[in-house]
């Protein structure tokens, strides 16, 4: 698939099968990921968290959604692989952020290029901050706070047939 047609094509998906990734495209999802710009080159500061077990993932969503509107909701969707990004504290603070979201960009588009589905994930943070014993159970060294998350996996055939949402950005531009 060429990149353009990944970044047309991709969309969240809100419903997956219970069926695991092979392990070749999670491969080259994380080598996806490696590949993202960091800024000031600090890719020791960055870590890959894979959760592939479900009562793990469970506990995550069910510390994400505690005491909110959305309170036992999954905030993966039932996905059978979650990568969580986490990162150390960064000289600038706002890079820790931005290169989540660069990593994670990469993870969804190269997921989407080799036709595994996913969703971006955010509400993660919740969870871990609201029970930080789960970053350690999910493989996260100390010294490392969860940032980011994507889930992946195969969209159910529900899933599959909702439409994308309309685009409607708008955009300024300034001289010529």
């Amino acid at each position: 698939m060429e990149t353009l047609k990944a970044i047309e094509s991709r969309k969240s998906t809100r419903g997956f099968k219970p069926d695991q990734i092979p392990e070749a495209a999670l491969e080259a999802i994380l080598k996806a990921g490696v590949e993202a710009p960091v800024g000031r080159a600090a890719f020791g500061n960055i870590h890959f968290a894979v959760v592939q077990d479900a009562a793990l993932l469970k506990k995550i969503s069910d510390a994400a959604t505690k005491g909110t509107e959305r309170e036992g909701q999954d905030i993966y969707y039932g996905a059978p692989t979650v990568i969580v990004v986490s990162s150390k504290e960064q000289s600038v603070p706002e890079l820790t952020f931005s290169n989540a979201g660069a990593i994670s960009g990469n993870f969804l588009l190269a997921a989407t290029d080799i036709g595994v589905d996913n969703v971006y994930v955010f509400s993660c943070l919740r969870g871990f901050r609201n029970d930080p014993g789960l970053s350690a159970e999910a493989g996260i060294p100390e010294g490392y706070t969860p940032i980011s998350s994507v889930a992946l996996g195969y969209a159910t055939e529900a899933d599959a047939a909702v439409p994308k949402p309309p685009r409607d950005i708008p955009v300024s531009r300034k001289g010529s």
